[in-house]
């Protein structure tokens, strides 16, 4: 327990990474059942927040694709259907910081002379969606 809370206090984790660092570290299956069920009841894990916190910070604030911000949630062990629900309950935010993310990328390609179709390209391959690249290309001109 000790030691969980001391990661956590550094680095905030989902609860599958908090689990499998204790695993790693050599403790037993009872200790970290207990651990888990001691750090979730003490709310000092709680994956819904970890998605808020993540999708404000990565997609919210600097404008990254949804995509990218999924597949890596997905990846620590975050279940989707938490994804999914912040997702549509945050849909207009998300998707405003989606468009400042895609026109600051915009005005960067423009600055080193990348024109027209490559920029869509470049922002594709990127994991923005062609609708919202769309939608952000229209509003200026």
């Amino acid at each position: 327990m000790e030691y969980a809370i001391s990661y956590l206090s550094r680095y905030p984790k989902t609860e599958q990474e908090i689990r499998i660092i204790l695993y790693r570290k050599g403790y037993d299956t009872e200790d970290i059942t207990s651990t888990m069920a001691s750090l979730k009841k003490n709310d000092f894990i709680n994956d819904e927040k970890y998605v808020e916190s993540y999708f404000y910070s990565e997609v919210e604030k600097n404008g990254r694709p949804v995509y990218v911000a999924k597949q890596k949630l997905l990846q620590r062990g975050v279940p989707k259907h938490l994804i999914d629900a912040y997702l549509m309950e945050h849909e207009a935010e998300i998707s405003e910081g989606i468009y400042e993310g895609i026109e600051k990328q915009i005005a960067s390609y423009k600055k080193k002379g990348v024109e027209g179709f490559d920029i869509i390209q470049k922002l594709m391959k990127k994991g923005y969606r062609l609708q919202d690249i769309k939608k952000v290309l229209e509003k200026r001109d």
